[in-house]
């Protein structure tokens, strides 16, 4: 991470110094519970707490630095004195004095940076991206989410000097946000995984979304590479009048003709996939250690990517089969009464909702299946079709049984009963408590090798619903 001195910071921030100018801070924190001994602390308000509360607590953890805005104390009394080697920076704004100094690092650091967006898969796909380069570079990545106007400029600050690729995720709910944090991260490759629908409540078009995703492609210098899905319409439309460099990958046929391909899948494991893959003259077997089609989409991104650095797929491949992943996501538990939990609680969507759905249908390979779904958000005008869409999957494929959580999700219940599914197979729950009552029911009747999917928007909560129904033992792996 960088090691500036407190001087310095000041002197990018055109901020107002007290305390010890020659300190040094290494990285830098949002919350002052991380601190561990050296990094800069910005004491920013939020919604919820006034970051500029904890200063004192922040230099007691370690800080060595503390940023504030010199507004929050022009009616309070006097500036926090700093204790003995330490500092105390005052600026007009603390997220722009954050995004500055990452600028200013950034350029500073003099990485190959890859930024990653898309309705549906990002943080697989940097997860991947990482897994695939780190057989050649070291490479830096994004934490879990941190992809907005906070999360990733603390990513940069916290990069290592000697990183040689950084990996951002870049999120957005709005016209000219990616366009903001390309103008901090300035991404070399842009990948988009996919132009769907999520965000239509704020952005109300496709189109509109595709517009704001595309920021990404706009923002890269010429002689950049974007990487793009040859199966999304959008993209493959908006490609055809841009300039830059671009790969396409795919699975099957597509809407253009695919520079990175797989084909062959099969399930291996209890939630892995092989697949074949081929690049110009270059053909691998490849092993995924997830299921269902559409992380394989995100792994050929990710294989894509390693090619732009010469990343050969044998190195790739073999990067794939070493993948870890951000926390909350597709991750196979012991459940209760001898069953099995895949838990996707980090997110959901239509598209993503979808596709773990018939990933519980073909990884339980037969035996009893139970979905346990909650509320999708930021739907707009689409979230009645887009939960009654998920609900047509559910009959389609016949799950065992089907148990909704929250008002919005009544209606994957409604879509199921349109499409046929037996209204006795249903349950429309509104609390998460209600579900895991009826899941640990419905478990006990079923009995051993019993699949259950648990999946719902990140403000649903449904973690929760997991702990209270896998039994206490580690990961399954």
């Amino acid at each position: 991470m960088l090691k500036w001195t407190a001087e310095k910071t000041a002197q990018i921030t055109n901020g107002s110094l007290y305390g010890d100018p020659k300190i040094e801070v290494r990285g830098c924190i949002l919350d002052s519970r991380l601190a561990r001994g050296g990094e800069m602390f910005f004491a920013l308000p939020g919604e919820r707490v006034d970051g500029h509360e904890y200063i004192n607590a922040a230099w007691e953890k370690g800080a060595a630095l503390v940023i504030a805005e010199e507004g929050y104390f022009k009616n309070r009394g006097q500036i926090p004195r700093a204790p003995e080697g330490k500092a105390l920076l005052l600026v007009n704004s603390g997220q722009e004095a954050l995004q500055e100094l990452a600028r200013f690092w950034r350029i500073e650091l003099g990485a190959k940076v890859v930024a990653v967006t898309g309705s549906n898969g990002k943080t697989t796909t940097k997860d991947m991206i990482a897994a695939v380069l780190a057989q050649r570079f070291h490479v830096y990545r994004s934490k879990e989410n941190h992809n907005n106007e906070l999360g990733l400029p603390l990513t940069i600050l916290n990069t290592p000097p000697e990183t040689e690729i950084l990996i951002l995720e870049m999120g957005m709910r709005g016209l000219g946000e990616i366009k903001a944090l390309c103008d901090i991260g300035k991404p070399d490759v842009g990948v988009i995984t996919n132009i769907g629908t999520t965000h239509l409540e704020l952005l109300l078009t496709q189109e509109r979304i595709a517009q704001a995703k595309w920021e990404l492609i706009d923002a890269l210098p010429l002689e950049g590479a974007a990487i793009l899905n040859a199966e999304d319409e959008q993209s493959v439309r908006k490609a055809s009048s841009d300039s830059h460099v671009k790969l396409f990958y795919g699975l099957s046929e597509g809407l253009i003709s695919s520079d990175i391909r797989g084909s062959q899948l099969a399930p291996k494991g209890a939630l892995g996939t092989e697949f074949q893959v081929n690049y110009r003259e270059q053909n691998e077997d490849a092993f995924l250690p997830l299921p269902g089609r559409h992380n394989v989409l995100d792994a050929l991104a990710a294989l894509a990517v390693g090619t732009v650095f010469n990343v050969s797929l044998a190195e790739g491949c073999k990067g794939l089969r070493e993948l870890e992943l951000s926390k909350m996501r597709l991750e196979l538990r012991p459940g209760i009464s001898e069953t099995t939990l895949i838990s996707d609680v980090y997110n959901a969507n239509p598209v993503s909702m979808q596709a773990s759905l018939r990933i519980l249908r073909e990884r339980a390979m037969g035996n009893k299946t139970i979905a346990i779904l909650g509320e999708m958000y930021e739907l707009g005008s689409s979230a009645v079709s887009g939960h009654r869409e998920v609900g047509q999957t559910v009959a389609e494929l016949g799950i065992g049984a089907l148990i909704t959580v929250g008002k919005l999700a009544q209606d994957i219940a409604y879509g199921a009963r349109m499409a046929g599914y037996p209204t006795n197979q249903i349950y429309m729950l509104e609390t998460r408590e209600e579900a895991v009552s009826i899941a640990r029911d419905l478990l006990t009747d079923c009995g051993p090798g019993t699949w259950v999917l648990i999946k719902g928007s990140r403000g649903m909560r449904m973690e929760e619903i997991t702990s209270q129904l896998e039994r206490s033992e580690k990961r399954m792996e």
